[in-house]
């Protein structure tokens, strides 16, 4: 559904928006799915024209649209997403273009469409990093293709940042991670369902796929090197024994070492069905000692950092008994702001209740898989929520 012809919804041009100044409103993409939230900060020219190249639109009253300058009527509370709720949408725009891309379609929007999303991580990174982190390591109802890509950026987002890359360097960087599988979501579905070994078929198109990821990244109107170079050489190692190229330590660069390490870990994470997901401590530790001399061990140790020992999203057991989840980190990694939300006999509780992780009765003693807990998911996204 367009908005052109709809007198609730202006199109804002590059001209209203200030660099280095808040959105005085939220924007929404031309289908009325919501870009960024009032108060995002546009940095970087970049971002405006990848935001008008979208095509903007502001909500306003109806009396008052086309009239510059109008008053906004204030936005529902559905309206305002936070974080949390941003990853959910970002979910559906996601699904919505890997579908198009699935039934062989050409979308002359995708590369503005991709960048609108890579610049909505930022922005959730930006408003709240706990809860776009919490949202992603939650969700085991999405397809494994999308919360795999999202999930992807967003870690290269935190390292990018913390390594102080600029926002308009690290936006290719998010593209990539958004697309760097794309040349296998039309085999993804059929894979995710397997638990046989991989036919030899299969194993070929899984050794070539960041090739031909490129490619069709290309066919797609995509032609920034530094979004193209991550997708082609995110499966390279350090020591040669990569693909598709063999390529071997310093001609690897620095973003595409960020995407391998962000790749590996959210495939870890996730369900799969030959090995059910690691618990995000366990795929952290498997990451640092198999993987460290074939990646970056100081990109790992950095990503492990701003991740967290025990991350947004990880259920954990405390002494008490209790099961808990992690809702926020703290300065101390090992003692961060958790939830519990079933009681030591087991029983579910109706609503989280806080816990002090410093305090001896409530340390955590250990991480548990959330697929043990998927019918308390409704209390736990109500932390959110």
């Amino acid at each position: 559904m367009a908005l052109r012809p709809d007198p609730d919804y202006q199109r804002v041009n590059a001209s209203d928006i200030r660099l280095g100044e808040p959105l005085p409103y939220a924007v929404y993409d031309s289908g009325g799915m919501l870009l960024l939230q009032s108060g995002f900060v546009v940095n970087t020219v970049k971002q405006i024209e990848v935001l008008v190249a979208n095509g903007i639109y502001r909500r306003v009253g109806r009396a008052d649209a086309g009239r510059p300058g109008s008053t906004l009527r204030p936005l529902t509370g559905s309206e305002e997403n936070n974080a949390f709720e941003m990853l959910d949408l970002l979910k559906i725009r996601m699904k919505r273009i890997f579908d198009q891309f699935k039934t062989g379609s050409q979308d002359p929007d995708f590369v503005t469409r991709i960048e609108g999303i890579a610049l909505t991580i930022q922005q959730a990174c930006t408003h709240d990093t706990d809860a776009a982190l919490a949202n992603l390591h939650l969700d085991y109802e999405s397809s494994y293709a999308v919360v795999h890509h999202l999930q992807a950026a967003l870690l290269c987002e935190l390292v990018g940042k913390k390594l102080g890359i600029r926002d308009e360097l690290r936006l290719p960087l998010l593209n990539a991670a958004l697309s760097h599988d794309i040349g296998l979501l039309d085999i993804q579905d059929i894979l995710d369902r397997q638990s046989s070994p991989l036919t030899t078929s299969q194993r070929e198109r899984v050794e070539r796929h960041p090739a031909d990821s490129e490619r069709a990244l290309i066919d797609l109107g995509v032609n920034d090197h530094r979004w193209l170079e991550p997708v082609r050489h995110h499966h390279e190692r350090i020591d040669g024994s990569g693909y598709p190229d063999s390529c071997v330590g310093d001609a690897i660069p620095l973003p595409t070492r960020m995407l391998a390490i962000a790749d590996i870990y959210s495939a870890m994470v996730r369900d799969r069905p030959y090995r059910k997901a690691m618990v995000s401590g366990e795929a952290m530790r498997k990451l640092l000692l198999e993987q460290g001399r074939q990646t970056d061990n100081r990109l790992i140790q950095l990503m492990i950092k701003e991740v967290g020992v025990f991350p947004p999203g990880a259920i954990v057991r405390l002494a008490n008994g209790e099961v808990a989840v992690v809702k926020k980190r703290l300065r101390n990694s090992t003692c961060p702001l958790v939830c519990t939300f079933v009681r030591p006999n087991g029983m579910p509780l109706l609503s989280p209740v806080p816990r002090d992780t410093a305090a001896p009765e409530s340390a955590i003693e250990g991480m548990l898989p959330f697929s043990s807990y998927r019918g308390s998911i409704s209390v736990i996204r109500s932390l959110w929520n």
